[in-house]
């Protein structure tokens, strides 16, 4: 199992365990992330703070279900809106990317394939 898959099956919290609250990596997570960072950037918040913020309120739809892989689950939904970021940023230049992620070039061409961003 490539390790995107390991990520999406090891992230992902059902809608059964959540009672619906929330709908995985990609979903429900995700839409908080975004709208805590708007917020954020609103509110002159670091963004430590929003990341704080946006993980208590994941926390809060979870009506006392159990997360399962936390930390895989958080680096998922914010590794691949990071390298997108970072490609938009740099005018789609794979090496500024890298270079403005602190990351070899050949890693982040890794991670592009793992989130299917060729």
């Amino acid at each position: 199992m490539n390790r995107m898959a390991e990520r999406k099956q090891v992230a992902a919290l059902t809608k059964t365990q959540t009672g619906g609250a929330v709908s995985g990596r990609n979903g429900t997570v995700a839409q908080t992330a975004g709208a805590t960072r708007k917020a954020a950037l609103q509110n002159g918040e670091s963004l430590e703070q929003s990341v704080f913020r946006s993980l208590d309120q994941y926390f809060s739809n979870l009506h006392g279900a159990k997360p399962h892989a936390l930390h895989e689950m958080v680096l998922g939904a914010i590794e691949k809106p990071l390298l997108q970021f970072a490609l938009q940023r740099c005018d789609g230049n794979q090496s500024a990317a890298a270079d403005l992620l602190g990351i070899n070039r050949n890693t982040l061409r890794r991670k592009l394939q793992e989130y299917g961003l060729h």
